[in-house]
């Protein structure tokens, strides 16, 4: 993982993708929720990495700092960055992404999640013509609910929610903030832009 700030932004390396922060105008303490990917077989050793680093976020539903998302067949912990952005790592037992090497941040994959906000009053709506738009499916381990859609593949999810829910692992409502995200499905490049 690499870090490089310039002028008004920072660029954040994590294997395959790019995590760009930049300064927009009109837009006061954004803060977003991303998920890292990093290897199946490292995720105590990468708990223990991280655990110097940052304050965990107890998780109420799991009674203690690590989720075991049984139907993903994953696990996961969450923390926050000193910007408030709220990040998880988690591992996907079912990618051939074993690794012999030591954690450091060099064994960070990618970055898989990021998280999709939109208006309450139109968000079904606005997921359909999203997923339209992009040729993307839902998530074949997630039943899409009523305020959570997982939109995407182990490789790469939008977890998508309305304004205001909450999002786990915290007390703290999601909002709409300006968001980018450039990926390839389908053999085709796309690039999102919200709002």
């Amino acid at each position: 993982m690499d870090v490089i700030q310039s002028g008004n932004g920072i660029t954040i390396t994590a294997g395959e993708t790019k995590l760009i922060f930049e300064e927009y105008s009109g837009m006061e303490n954004p803060f977003y929720h991303f998920a890292f990917n990093i290897p199946s077989n490292k995720f105590q050793e990468a708990f223990e990495w991280v655990k110097p680093k940052v304050d965990f976020l107890w998780l109420n539903d799991y009674n203690g700092y690590m989720a075991d998302f049984v139907n993903w067949h994953a696990k996961s912990f969450y923390f926050k960055d000193p910007a408030g952005n709220i990040l998880e790592m988690i591992s996907r037992f079912d990618l051939k992404d074993k690794t012999d090497e030591t954690f450091s941040a060099a064994q960070i994959r990618s970055v898989s999640e990021i998280g999709i906000v939109f208006p309450a009053d139109t968000f079904d709506e606005d997921v359909k013509e999203m997923m339209k738009e992009y040729s993307l499916d839902y998530f074949d381990k997630q039943q899409p609910l009523p305020e959570f859609r997982a939109v995407g593949n182990d490789e790469g999810l939008f977890i998508v929610v309305p304004e205001n829910r909450v999002w786990f692992a915290t007390d703290v409502e999601a909002k709409i903030f300006r968001t980018e995200v450039t990926f390839i499905n389908k053999n085709k490049l796309h690039k999102l832009i919200l709002p």
